[in-house]
């Protein structure tokens, strides 16, 4: 956990330096799935939700940002929710004037009690678009996929994937 908030100072930092950074709020449908594989054979469930956080959006030059993220995730199956913190550090390259690509690390964080065998830490990478609708109204969908296997075995890989959808407001 210490590391998780040491990244996010360290990039809600990098704001001190910008020219232009605007803040906002975000949030939306999530939907988490965790793949299983071994020996060639591969299973995974999913579970849906939503996700709400903060960010900050870096201009970096006319057509590149740098957008980091700090956001609670929750997802429900069968009267159950896992609770996720998620920061991703987006680079966002605009390739129309209101259009953009998203592509970066993503960590998270499970802040429920995992058990000693399931790391709750994890790095994945996502990849998404968004429009702005206005200057400070816009919209993202974004799909992350996990890197860190997150069950301590030799046997078994454990990932997690991300698939959000949202709407994000600056101000």
């Amino acid at each position: 956990m210490k590391k998780l908030l040491l990244i996010a100072m360290m990039a809600f930092g990098l704001t001190v330096n910008a020219q232009e950074t605007s803040f906002g709020i975000t949030g939306g449908f999530s939907n988490m799935t965790v793949k299983a594989s071994s020996n060639g054979i591969s299973i995974s469930d999913g579970a849906s939700g939503f996700y709400v956080g903060l960010f900050a959006d870096i201009k970096i030059s006319e057509k590149f940002n740098l957008q980091p993220e700090l956001a609670y995730t929750a997802a429900f199956k069968n009267d159950e929710s896992t609770n996720v913190i998620t920061m991703p550090i987006l680079a966002k390259y605009y390739v129309a004037e209101k259009f953009s690509l998203l592509a970066g690390p993503m960590l998270d964080l499970i802040v429920d009690e995992t058990g000693d065998e399931f790391n709750s830490f994890g790095l994945g990478l996502a990849a998404g678009a968004g429009y702005d609708f206005t200057d400070n109204l816009f919209a993202t969908a974004r799909y992350s996929f996990g890197l860190t296997n997150r069950v301590d075995s030799d046997i078994v890989s454990t990932k997690m994937d991300y698939f959000q959808v949202g709407l994000g407001y600056r101000f």
